[in-house]
């Protein structure tokens, strides 16, 4: 039987992303580089906006006389308190635009928006717009003479959807025709477009256990510094009071809101409406555009199931449930698995100790039996310390080096063997090179904190620490387990850490005879 996954090989955006990350990693630590948890930052962007916006609409009157007024107050008379609520509520929302284009260019260009993550991205595609809509109307809130060009422009182009009776932009054509109503209505649109933010992350993030949504408490209080040392130093302020005699000349210029409107002076607003709908409709089809062959769900042994629930708190994207049992077997529950949901990683694999759950294409006697072969045949072989390499798919990429032996180029004294993910290795197949003589094991996963199937590495560590169980053998020889966690493009990395390894178990050899690795 061969090994029928094909792993890829970083492409240039993949790798330049890549390593910019493991940048960032130098100077933050992996543990708090942003770009790792830009979902949970753009969460935090949210509850500042909340809690800002809540202060300021005690504030705010709900008047055309009165709205430019009630801000004015807001950012000069109360600027101690009401100033800064007012620029943690503007600098937030910037933020939360560029965490939400960080995030998604992150997704796409890491290859994590197909299959199981299409329900995420295409509600993503949505969210986007809903912020981008929230800030428009934020904006008409202020009514000063930027409010007043945003509204206007804004007024041109929600007109020409045919849904609208009278001319929105009548509104603005007098004085008079400036109604209190219109800035209840804004207020509204403003409001619900965070109701329906926070309705659209919880469907975002239905597919996915245990999601992270709070960044780091050091990365929080970061941030929320930062907001403040900006607020502080360059406090948002309103421009002139909006005069509907005139029209606003020279204003200060917001790109993250304000980016789509520069548009209207080269081309028609139903033009750009046509424009808009036809991009955002590309770019939530990219998981059916870029499509490619998936790789089989996992499947259920249901005689050998006692329902112990580990594959489902393991599985990463709520891909199993457990159900009543249908077979008349004793236990109360069995795994069930849903197939849309299943990323195919086989984490669930390395929680199962009853060999009740398999992936079709890589069962675990398949793995069992080839890890076993490659051992027997490495300790046949080789004169100097050996060492059984297990080979993240997402991991250090040398398969380039790899030959028909499963050895990497000029170092004949390893195997290796490249798996979906760490976390479905049962500890017991760790055992399994140890028992055959060979002298360590090596494994090497994702980066850490951004496992591709999000936690299967750190669950892996768990398992081998005996903190999550299926736990390793208390007779299995620790010091004899190595492990590494890099990224795709970290390969000279990798190389590093397994010869370090492995000079660790020649000095053990010379030191003393190895005897069996379970007693």
């Amino acid at each position: 039987m061969e090994h029928k996954r094909i792993y890829k090989k970083p492409g240039i955006l993949e790798s330049l992303w890549l390593r910019f990350e493991g940048w960032i990693n130098i100077f933050t630590t992996p543990e708090c580089n942003p770009l790792y948890y830009l979902g949970a930052v753009g969460i935090f962007f949210l509850w500042v906006i909340l809690v800002t916006g809540v202060y300021l609409f005690i504030f705010y009157s709900i008047t055309a006389d009165g709205a430019y007024e009630s801000v004015r107050y807001l950012s000069e008379e109360q600027w101690y308190l009401g100033g800064i609520m007012r620029s943690l509520h503007r600098y937030a929302s910037d933020g939360l635009v560029v965490v939400m284009i960080l995030h998604a260019l992150r997704t796409f260009v890491l290859d994590r928006y197909k299959h199981w993550r299409k329900v995420a991205w295409v509600t993503g595609v949505v969210i986007v717009w809903i912020v981008w809509i929230g800030g428009i109307f934020g904006y008409w809130m202020v009514w000063d003479e930027r409010a007043q060009l945003v509204a206007i422009l804004s007024a041109d182009m929600i007109e020409k959807v045919p849904i609208f009776g009278l001319p929105l932009s009548l509104n603005f054509a007098r004085v008079e025709n400036l109604t209190d109503q219109l800035f209840y209505i804004v207020l509204f649109i403003h409001f619900s477009s965070l109701f329906f933010l926070f309705i659209l992350l919880l469907i975002h993030l239905n597919r996915i256990t245990k999601a992270v949504i709070n960044p780091p408490r050091a990365m929080i209080y970061g941030l929320f510094l930062v907001l403040c040392v900006l607020s502080l130093l360059k406090p948002a302020m309103s421009t002139g009071p909006a005069d509907l005699k005139r029209l606003p000349q020279e204003i200060p210029f917001d790109w993250f809101f304000m980016f789509i409107f520069p548009f209207l002076r080269h081309t028609s607003p139903s033009s750009l409406w046509l424009f808009i709908v036809v991009v955002t409709v590309m770019v939530g089809m990219i998981p059916w555009l870029t499509r490619e062959r998936r790789n089989p769900a996992v499947e259920v042994t249901s005689e050998n199931c006692t329902g112990c629930e580990l594959c489902m708190e393991d599985c990463p994207y709520v891909a199993i449930q457990m159900n009543p049992r249908t077979d008349g077997l004793s236990y109360p529950f069995e795994a069930v698995v849903s197939p849309v949901r299943c990323a195919s990683c086989g984490i669930c694999m390395g929680a199962c100790d009853y060999s009740a759950i398999n992936l079709p294409d890589l069962t675990e006697d398949y793995l069992k039996e080839t890890v076993r072969g490659l051992s027997r045949t490495l300790r046949a072989t080789s004169q100097q310390a050996t060492v059984f390499v297990f080979l993240c798919g997402k991991g250090p990429w040398v398969d380039e080096d790899v030959d028909s032996t499963n050895t990497i180029k000029g170092m004949e004294w390893l195997r290796v063997i490249r798996v979906p993910c760490v976390g479905m290795i049962h500890p017991s197949m760790l055992s399994i090179p140890l028992e055959e003589g060979v002298d360590g094991v090596f494994v090497a996963g994702c980066a850490p904190k951004d496992c591709h199937y999000r936690r299967g590495n750190e669950w892996f560590m768990r398992r081998l620490e005996g903190m999550r169980p299926p736990i390793i053998k208390k007779t299995v020889d620790r010091t004899r387990i190595g492990t590494v966690w890099l990224s795709k493009v970290q390969t000279q990395g990798f190389l590093t850490e397994l010869m370090e390894f492995k000079k660790g178990l020649d000095k053990e050899r010379k030191s003393v005879c190895f005897g069996p690795s379970l007693k």
